[in-house]
C-alpha cells in the first residue's frame, strides 16, 4: 500500500460541515487552539455566520482548515503506516504542510488567516465580491481553444487551476468574469462559477506574496516527515524550507494540479484519501491513474471505517 493524503481547497463548505467538529470530546483542543488564535469562541464566531457569510473568503479559509486539522487527527490516530506523500490543492497546499509536519495546529491557523487577508487586500474595496472563479470542463477543438483563449485576453481573466483531462479553473475580479461569460466565444462552455470571492492564483494577488512569505518564514517550517507536493509544478518537497519558496508563490501564481496527479502516479500511489470536505480531488486522482482507489472522509461513518478499508487493501 502506498498512501496519499489529499487536502482539498475552497468551494466544497456548507452549513454543517463544522458542527460534529465543534462538539466532539476529541477536537476539544483544536477548538481551544482556534479560539485563541482567532481571539473569541470558535464555536460562537461558527453559529454567528449566516449562509453567506460561510462563504465569505477569511471564514470559508478558516473553516476549511478546521475541518481538515480534525480529519487529519482523527485519520492519522488510525493509519496502520504512514503516508508515502501529501498534495494539496490551493488552500490545501497549506493545509499538506501540516499534514506532513512541518506546522503545528496554531501555526497552521494563523497562517491561514493570514493569507486570507493579504488576498483579501489586494482587491479594492470597491470591487464586488463573489464569484470571482469558474470552473472551464470539457474538450474543445483547436477553433475553440483559440477563440476562448482569446476571450480570456479580452476580458483580463486567467487560468488559475490545470486540473486532470484538459479542465481549468479561471478566475478574474467579479465583473470580467461577468463580461466573459458573456462573451459569444464562451456561448457553448461548460462554465460554472464557483463561489470564491477572491482570484486565486492569478496576478491579480500578488501583493499578497511577500508579506505571506513573511509571515510563512517566521513560523520556521519543520522537516516534514513524508514530502509535500509543489501545487505550483509538481516537483516533490523534502525539507521545510521549500515551503518558503512554493507556498508564497501559488497565491498568485496557477496551480498545476495535472502535474502533481502526474507525479502521485508516478510515485505510484495506489490508495488515496482525501480530508475534505468534498471528494472532487479523490474523483479526479481516480480518473487521473489507473488502478488508483480514492475515498474522501467524509463517505466513512467513522475513522475505525476507514482504518478498516485501509487494512483490506493492505
Amino acid at each position: 500500500m502506498r498512501l496519499a493524503i489529499l487536502c482539498s481547497g475552497q468551494a466544497g463548505q456548507c452549513r454543517t460541515m463544522l458542527d460534529p467538529v465543534l462538539a466532539a470530546p476529541d477536537c476539544a483542543e483544536l477548538r481551544e487552539v482556534a479560539s485563541s488564535v482567532i481571539g473569541r469562541d470558535v464555536v460562537a464566531w461558527w453559529r454567528g455566520l449566516d449562509e453567506a457569510a460561510i462563504f465569505s473568503n477569511m471564514n470559508a479559509q478558516l473553516a476549511i482548515a478546521l475541518y481538515q486539522l480534525a480529519a487529519w487527527q482523527r485519520l492519522a490516530a488510525c493509519l496502520p503506516q504512514p503516508p508515502v506523500v501529501v498534495a494539496g490543492y490551493s488552500l490545501g497546499e497549506v493545509l499538506a504542510w501540516h499534514v506532513a509536519g512541518a506546522l503545528d495546529m496554531a501555526e497552521t491557523l494563523r497562517l491561514v488567516r493570514t493569507r486570507a487577508r493579504l488576498m483579501d487586500a489586494c482587491l479594492d474595496v470597491s470591487t464586488p465580491r463573489g464569484g470571482c472563479m469558474a470552473l472551464l470542463r470539457g474538450r474543445a477543438t483547436p477553433a475553440m481553444r483559440q477563440a476562448r483563449a482569446a476571450a480570456l485576453a479580452r476580458h483580463g481573466v486567467a487560468i488559475a487551476i490545470h486540473r486532470h483531462g484538459g479542465d481549468q479553473v479561471l478566475a478574474a475580479p467579479g465583473p470580467c468574469l461577468d463580461a466573459l461569460i458573456a462573451d459569444p466565444a464562451m456561448a457553448s462552455a461548460d462554465l460554472k462559477r464557483l463561489p470564491v470571492e477572491v482570484p486565486s492564483h492569478t496576478a491579480w494577488l500578488a501583493g499578497a506574496v511577500a508579506p505571506f512569505a513573511e509571515a510563512l518564514a517566521a513560523c520556521q517550517p519543520r522537516m516534514p516527515r513524508f514530502p509535500v507536493i509543489a501545487g505550483i509544478d509538481g516537483t516533490l518537497q523534502r525539507h521545510g524550507t521549500d515551503s518558503l519558496t512554493s507556498l508564497p508563490r501559488q497565491i498568485a501564481e496557477p496551480v498545476r494540479w495535472d502535474w502533481c496527479l502526474e507525479t502521485l502516479g508516478a510515485m505510484r500511489a495506489d490508495l488515496a484519501i482525501e480530508l475534505g470536505p468534498g471528494n472532487d480531488l479523490a474523483r479526479q486522482l481516480e480518473q487521473a491513474i489507473p488502478d488508483a482507489t480514492a475515498r474522501a472522509m467524509g463517505e466513512f461513518a467513522r475513522p475505525e471505517d476507514v482504518a478498516d478499508w485501509l487494512a483490506r487493501r493492505a
